[in-house]
């Protein structure tokens, strides 16, 4: 009989180790003394450099102790398995085998292997292959072997990009493979109204310039208090939206020059602005740019483009009248600026800050688990995928829930501005699949791509 299996792992003094872990739920976590898992948690969730605690403060980790996860992640990884340690332009990964792994796992109520765990160091999806008569889905792509970097992200050797990952898999799988399937993925961060309204007496300062605009400032800052954490999409304990949070907030840190830019080409918003406005609100989000979704003639062999992530703007201003932010109408040309630096940077941000790495995998992934929903691919391959869509046969990790992020003042380069930066992640595949492109060339391909090598879940 197969037990229920929680992805979630136990308490260690000061550590917590917490990213992909299973244990045995039908026993009291505190029961479950075991070696370190793959990450660790320090009186909250670590991720990209960030903590959120458990009271949903999104805040910035110290350098040291995310160097300490690094050292410890180091030793507590496991050896990669031959033909897993090497970089390979074409990875197959049959999901009806890696059910079967999955659910022998947990009826042997053994740990499940880093090469599960990390999807057997896949780093990009390009097919998705169904083949009816092995009762089978492939998942076609690039992949590499992996390791802990210096600050404890799990990363390709290669590439230095983040691999993906199982859980992340399972909770996008789940929020599109259910009756109340959600439209589109979110995440937004926005100040309350009750700090619109503070903001608005705020507003009424004298006027703004290099010897008050410190103060004018710190008085916003008082006013905005902390801004509000809003997920959609997906469960507001999963990594999945915890990635959507970090990236958000970690984009207007970069933005507002709190956090430095690890890319030379890549400045803060707050040193582009030039005039004279003393109040100044972009709203910066971001969104994947999925390109062409291919198919063959019968609709078996589907191929992606290659997913980029873009920064969009729209500029705000604070309207007293309705306690809100509107749209001015118009784009701000140093915002617009801005993004335009941010979406030629994200590939060389995703190699020096793993983070948005990850954002890009769960776009990926997202576009992936809409097609097998929208297209009835489980049904046409006669595909049973127990452990993927039964969430009491195996849990995910409950991380702490991104609540609330602290406010912060930038004041412009032009010494008058104060800036305050909001806006989020958007993920909708589903737009994009409403026009996949009929190529028969994939049909050339399919013979190839549907062999594969061997009994385990993954081959060449």
């Amino acid at each position: 009989m197969i037990q229920k299996l929680n992805l979630f792992r136990n308490v260690v003094p000061v550590v917590f180790f917490m990213t992909g872990m299973f244990m045995l739920s039908m026993f009291p976590v505190s029961a479950q003394v075991t070696t370190p898992d793959r990450g660790v948690y320090y009186g909250g969730s670590v991720l990209g450099g960030i903590e959120i605690d458990v009271e949903g403060l999104i805040k910035i980790v110290p350098k040291k102790k995310m160097e300490e996860v690094g050292k410890i992640l180091t030793k507590v990884i496991e050896p990669i398995p031959t033909g897993l340690d090497e970089k390979t332009s074409i990875r197959k990964i049959s999901l009806k085998k890696l059910n079967a792994q999955i659910c022998q796992t947990i009826e042997q109520r053994i740990e499940f292997s880093d090469s599960i765990r990390y999807l057997g160091g896949l780093t990009s999806i390009r097919y998705l292959v169904v083949v009816p008569e092995e009762n089978d889905i492939l998942l076609v792509g690039t992949s590499e072997s992996w390791q802990a970097d210096s600050y404890g992200n799990i990363v390709g050797k290669t590439s230095g990009c983040p691999v993906f990952r199982l859980e992340d898999l399972l909770t996008v799988f789940r929020a599109w493979n259910n009756q109340s399937r959600p439209s589109v993925i979110t995440c937004s961060i926005d100040p309350t109204k009750e700090a619109l309204v503070k903001i608005a007496q705020v507003d009424q300062f004298p006027v703004v310039d290099r010897n008050n605009v410190e103060a004018f400032a710190n008085a916003q800052e008082i006013a905005y208090g902390n801004n509000v954490v809003t997920l959609q999409g997906v469960p507001k304990q999963s990594r999945f939206a915890m990635i959507l949070a970090i990236a958000d907030y970690k984009m207007k840190q970069i933005s507002l020059g709190h956090i430095p830019s690890p890319v030379r080409s890549l400045p803060s918003y707050v040193s582009l602005i030039g005039g004279s406005q003393k109040q100044i609100n972009p709203r910066f989000w971001l969104v994947p740019e999925y390109g062409t979704v291919s198919h063959d003639s019968k609709k078996l062999t589907w191929q992606f483009s290659e997913v980029k992530v873009k920064a969009l703007t729209e500029n705000e201003y604070f309207d007293s009248r309705s306690n809100s932010f509107q749209p001015v109408g118009k784009l701000d040309r140093a915002a617009l600026n801005w993004c335009n630096k941010m979406t030629a940077n994200y590939d060389a941000l995703s190699k020096v800050d793993p983070i948005f790495g990850d954002l890009r995998n769960c776009m990926e992934l997202a576009i992936t688990a809409a097609l097998i929903r929208q297209e009835s691919l489980l049904e046409k391959a006669n595909c049973k995928l127990n452990a993927f869509e039964d969430a009491t046969l195996l849990k995910p990790v409950a991380y702490p829930v991104p609540k609330t992020v602290p406010s912060r003042a930038a004041i412009a380069k032009n010494g008058r501005s104060y800036v305050v930066a909001c806006g989020g992640v958007e993920v909708n595949p589903f737009n994009t699949l409403q026009n996949p492109k009929l190529d028969s060339n994939i049909d050339n391909q399919r013979n190839d791509l549907v062999k594969t090598t061997g009994n385990n879940w993954w081959s060449k």
